[in-house]
């Protein structure tokens, strides 16, 4: 059994990141410079649902939580392959930028949201490093005049250093959520309290046998939610297989048909005993193609 369980199972992750001081050492490390200022207080919002998405089911938010200016962060472990991921994770952060305004209320108040997406598989093109912030600017001067929302990738797949390459905060924490059920012990190198205080937290003997159900169930949901999807994709690949099959030969069997109406019209003109209109009505061709063959 390892010592440490997996970071990026949904009951994990909240466990561990449900820390205030966790959360803002994590957030702190990585927004960095892209954000502008130190996140110094943090309160959690609580998870809320969002309109159904027409998946079935209703998704919910990992962890929410706002900073001392008020602004706000939506952070969403994605440890499973998701179809039209970025376009739901532009819906929730939309959703929590409307979610702000009362009915009738003033659009004066409302601060910025900025959706950070981890997600276990890479979900932008590999020239995208493992993590990449996306504003939205004026093409020309490049320029920010619209702060609305604003998006991290942290994709874990393109993580690759070793324990011997760890040099920042940054790097600890993206090598924490990538490798931390394979661990033994925390990298020698961590000194963050934070850092070690998330190990800490997800060690396996630090949790209650209900904690440990709970968290063998949310493994074994995202493995049939992965299965389902792989499911699905098996299927559309063999209905358009079957489609493509079945189009190939109504366009082989037309090809042949005319092909053979050229060849009869062909043979008729030869013989110079039909006119034009017996051959056309015969053969189905136009009197405009037949004249092509002459």
């Amino acid at each position: 059994m390892s010592r440490y369980l997996d970071a990026t199972n949904d009951l994990a992750f909240k466990k561990v990141f449900s820390d205030k001081g966790i959360m803002k050492d994590f957030l702190n490390s990585i927004l960095g410079e892209s954000w502008g200022s130190i996140i110094e207080e943090i309160e959690f919002i609580p998870t809320e649902e969002i309109p159904d998405l027409g998946q079935g089911k209703r998704s919910i938010f990992d962890l929410k939580c706002r900073d001392q200016e008020g602004n706000w962060f939506v952070i969403e472990m994605q440890n499973r392959k998701q179809l039209h991921f970025l376009e739901r994770v532009q819906f929730y952060a939309s959703h929590t930028y409307v979610s702000q305004l009362s009915r009738g209320g003033m659009h004066k108040g409302l601060l910025p949201v900025i959706l950070i997406a981890i997600s276990k598989e890479k979900i932008l093109p590999s020239d995208v490093g493992y993590i990449s912030y996306h504003k939205t600017k004026e093409e020309m001067t490049n320029k920010q005049h619209l702060f609305a929302l604003s998006y991290v990738f942290i994709e874990l797949e393109k993580f690759k250093k070793k324990e011997n390459e760890l040099k920042s905060i940054e790097d600890y924490w993206l090598y924490f959520l990538a490798n931390s059920q394979g661990s033994g012990e925390p990298p020698v190198s961590v000194k963050d309290p934070f850092v070690l205080k998330a190990y800490d937290r997800l060690e396996r003997f630090n949790w209650s046998e209900g904690e440990y159900d709970a968290y063998i169930r949310a493994r074994l949901l995202a493995e049939a939610e992965e299965m389902t999807l792989q499911d699905n994709l098996q299927n559309a690949r063999e209905e358009g297989l079957k489609e493509g099959e079945a189009k190939g030969l109504k366009e082989g069997k037309e090809e042949g048909l005319k092909e053979a109406r050229w060849q009869i019209a062909k043979s008729m003109l030869e013989k110079k005993s039909f006119d034009l209109q017996d051959i056309s009505k015969i053969t189905g061709l136009s009197i405009e193609e037949l004249n092509k063959l002459k």
